[in-house]
């Protein structure tokens, strides 16, 4: 009888002592929380909306911006979020669209979770993913920051680049610190602006040129 209790101590004990004894890997917790976020994102600029009415994108408004170089598009366009007047995305083809509130904050979520990234040390801190060919494309990402604040590594802006980004690989070419792939929350955010030049159809190439003045010197 003892040794029933005894046992049926320490079985409800247990897992509190090892939930405490244990580190918490915050590392992970944050890696699960921006794959659930990206997961969640899967299909986003399919909800979206045409925006009804005429928009004038101001820098004011801009919350983050996504370019691509690459051999065939040396300054290309992918996509660009305002927060006025209403949550707009304007994509790779010039569409202005309406995002879901969920959407819209999830995306930049992920946007802001890149601050916690070691630098690349290189152009435009380009994460370089070890693919076959040299030349893949190289997706940019530029969140708006306050230029007197110092987190910005060019002016207005904290940028993050990726080239060779296939949604698979992650393998990096060179290691940057001590990872040695792409990072979860990077790779994310790359795959989920990258449905802004799904099925881009025709091209207004007038918004998109106003987007890009906004920019400023980006290219």
């Amino acid at each position: 009888m003892l040794f029933k209790v005894l046992a049926c101590a320490f079985l409800l004990a247990a897992p509190l002592f090892f939930f405490n004894i244990l580190p918490r890997p915050s590392f992970v917790n944050l890696s699960f929380y921006n794959m659930s976020i990206s997961s969640s994102l899967t299909g986003w600029h399919s909800r979206a909306t045409p925006y009804p009415d005429n928009f004038t994108p101001t820098r004011s408004a801009l919350k983050l911006a996504v370019l691509r170089n690459s051999p065939v598009e040396p300054e290309g366009f992918t996509l660009a979020l305002f927060s006025t007047p209403a949550k707009i995305a304007v994509d790779a083809a010039g569409k202005v669209l309406t995002v879901r509130d969920d959407d819209f904050s999830n995306l930049l979520a992920l946007a802001g979770s890149l601050k916690e990234l070691p630098d690349a040390n290189n152009f435009r801190n380009t994460w370089v993913v070890a693919q076959p060919m040299t030349s893949r494309p190289i997706d940019r990402i530029l969140v708006p920051v306050d230029p007197e604040d110092g987190s910005g590594n060019r002016p207005g802006y904290k940028e993050t680049s990726v080239q060779g980004h296939d949604g698979v690989k992650t393998e990096l070419r060179r290691p940057v610190g001590d990872m040695q792939d792409l990072p979860p929350s990077l790779m994310n955010l790359v795959s989920s602006v990258l449905e802004a030049r799904e099925k881009d159809g025709d091209r207004d190439v007038g918004t998109i040129n106003r987007v890009k003045a906004v920019l400023g010197d980006v290219f």
